[in-house]
């Protein structure tokens, strides 16, 4: 088995969505949303602040999220459970973390830099007024049936490696 870091750099890198659970007035909320991740294995996504999950980031940090490939197979199960706090950034981290994300989407990056329809206008003016947050997990959990049922590894990414 691989060193767990690299395992979750390699998912990042290679799935577009994460699925990421939210929670407000005990309420729990779940969504799906694009993201791109930095070396520090912070994680960025866009979203309204009018969402669901915008409006429960708000009164609440913590948040899951799962990264994990579609699969028909129980033994193909494979992926990354996620747990950690979540804030907008703004500013020069907002930059950056928006350079990540139109690299890792380049049509997305094509949108918003010249949109070719009325549509595209409109999803790209939202992007920019969209918020940018970052997911800094205090734990990452390795999953992978292929190496035995129920297989997990956990680390902290905030520990030196």
């Amino acid at each position: 088995m691989s060193n767990p870091r690299e395992i979750a750099h390699t998912f990042f890198s290679e799935i577009a969505t994460l699925s990421l659970a939210t929670c407000s007035d005990d309420k729990p909320w779940a969504a799906t949303v694009f993201f791109a991740a930095d070396k520090n294995l912070n994680l960025y996504f866009v979203s309204d602040h009018r969402t669901r999950h915008g409006r429960d980031i708000t009164t609440n940090e913590r948040v899951a999220a799962t990264v994990n490939p579609e699969v028909d197979n129980w033994h193909d199960v494979r992926g990354l459970q996620i747990e950690g706090r979540v804030e907008v950034v703004t500013g020069a981290l907002r930059l950056k973390a928006l350079a990540l994300y139109l690299q890792k989407f380049p049509q997305i990056d094509a949108l918003y830099a010249s949109p070719k329809s009325e549509n595209e206008e409109t999803i790209a003016k939202r992007l920019q007024a969209a918020n940018i947050y970052r997911i800094q997990p205090d734990l990452i959990r390795v999953i992978d049936n292929e190496q035995g049922f129920g297989y997990r590894e956990e680390f902290d990414p905030r520990d030196p490696e």
